[in-house]
């Protein structure tokens, strides 16, 4: 038997953890949105919208999951698009609380879901576009 509450793992997810979650959001969206996610770059138009769909004066509408997985959603595309893969080798210079980052052919590791999570705290100007753009620059 379990005592509760059980103190939270710190222990870093395996990097299988971002295609999974990537894939159930992409099954969400297609459920509830009707829009198909084919895991190229033209997705993230999609995603640039709907994170400008669930922002409301009171702040973005979606739970903590929901910003992961459309995090992880933005890494898969880089994954399957452009050739990265998820690591959870924490890098130097990463903040503390990276779990989860796209590595690129370039060397570059950049972290979807930090990107999410600014997204939905209000970074208007923020575009998943430009995060790849930026992502991709040799």
């Amino acid at each position: 038997m379990f005592r509760f509450p059980r103190a939270a793992s710190r222990r870093r997810p395996d990097p299988a953890v971002g295609s999974l979650l990537a894939g159930a959001m992409a099954g969400g969206i297609h459920d509830i949105y009707g829009h198909t996610v084919t895991y190229v770059p033209e997705d993230l138009v999609f995603v640039d919208r709907l994170f400008v769909d669930l922002r409301t004066e009171d702040g973005f509408v979606g739970d903590e999951f929901t910003v992961q997985s459309l995090g992880c959603l933005i890494g898969e595309i880089l994954v399957r698009t452009d050739g990265g893969h998820w690591s959870n080798t924490r890098r130097r210079g990463a903040r503390e609380d990276t779990m989860l980052e796209v590595v690129l052919p370039n060397g570059r590791a950049v972290d979807p879901i930090r990107a999410a999570y600014d997204c939905a705290g209000g970074g208007e100007d923020v575009s998943f576009i430009r995060f790849r753009q930026l992502a991709l620059a040799s």
